[in-house]
């Protein structure tokens, strides 16, 4: 149930074990003028607008919306592997796996040549790349398989519909893919948090999101980011940020003094590797998290059909200014 205080700053908080050092931490500074209210990214997501949270760390694709504002440098963001966002095939999939060696191979060649065309102008970056991509002719088309999306983040199932249109050419809401009877009919699922750590060893093969979007774009993939809608928060930014920081380094020098007294198990009754996974996050954004969030939303309007928006650019370049640049992106 979402508090009704309106003395107290509600801060949405995800309960999945990517964001347990993070609420750990603000649990011990125990800020009596602070509520912590719990849900799915996806709800989180419609809290903030509905204004039932003041601040918290929502998907990143909803900064593509008009009234989402990145409230800190904050989020939940890989370099690679993640281990809990991925696709998980079965055996059926496996001639899929093959045939689509040859085009991931190409669509990093695509995204390597336009980044060192382009430098840091994401839109000429995501707009050449897309006009050369999406186009696959008739002899190169891999078979498309059905994908079965999770509800629980947005950002997840964005970069879904976008993998699977550039690696098929078709859109992933084409209604004829909910009965295609390729690969046996069986679908590819997104999974996501800890429903991801917790089934992995179910699956034939996982492909990670996190380490498609490094092999693609050589970037971070950001995954969240801590937004508000223009509250008034008094000094909590930098009391947040703080916190965030110093959860992120503990859980990459000291992880051990987050593990729970009863360790979490997998479906095969494994422990999940929760030190080896806090190691692969990092909640502090710098200069290549911006980049691999501006390629990313920008990529997600072409996917929607939507005009690139400078507005969308200007709201990431406000904190990208912030950090130290390797580079100012164009609008």
């Amino acid at each position: 149930m979402i508090p009704s205080s309106t003395h107290k700053i509600r801060i949405g908080m995800i309960p999945y074990w990517n964001l347990h050092p993070f609420r750990r931490e603000i649990q011990r500074a125990k800020f009596t003028e602070l509520e912590i209210v719990e849900g799915v990214p996806s709800m989180l997501n419609r809290w903030l607008g509905e204004g039932l949270v003041h601040i918290a760390p929502c998907s990143s694709i909803c900064l593509g919306t008009a009234d989402y504002e990145m409230a800190l440098p904050l989020g939940v963001a890989s370099h690679g592997s993640v281990g809990s966002v991925y696709l998980g095939l079965s055996r059926e999939h496996e001639p899929m796996l093959e045939a689509l060696q040859a085009r991931r191979k190409r669509i990093q060649e695509v995204f390597a040549l336009a980044q060192a065309s382009f430098g840091c102008d994401v839109r000429k970056i995501s707009s050449v790349v897309w006009k050369q991509l999406v186009e696959i002719p008739a002899e190169e088309r891999i078979k498309a398989p059905a994908v079965k999306l999770t509800k629980q983040s947005a950002a997840s199932s964005m970069m879904t519909q976008i993998l699977y249109k550039l690696w098929f050419g078709e859109s992933l809401l084409s209604p004829h893919l909910a009965t295609t009877t390729a690969y046996g009919g069986k679908p590819i699922e997104l999974l996501i948090g800890d429903e991801a750590l917790q089934r992995k060893s179910t699956f034939y093969r996982t492909l990670d999101l996190g380490s498609i979007w490094k092999e693609m774009t050589e970037l971070p993939f950001v995954f969240a980011v801590w937004q508000s809608r223009g509250s008034m928060l008094n000094g909590w930014r930098r009391k947040i940020q703080e916190i965030g920081e110093r959860a992120e380094t503990l859980m990459h020098v000291e992880p051990n003094r987050y593990l729970p007294t009863m360790m979490p198990l997998d479906v095969s009754g494994k422990e999940l590797p929760l030190v080896d996974y806090w190691r692969k996050l990092h909640y502090k954004l710098g200069p290549d998290d911006f980049m691999g969030l501006l390629v990313f939303l920008c990529l997600a309007r072409h996917c929607q059909g939507l005009p690139l928006d400078e507005a969308l650019c200007v709201k990431i370049l406000r904190w990208q200014e912030i950090t130290e640049t390797r580079c100012v992106p164009h609008l």
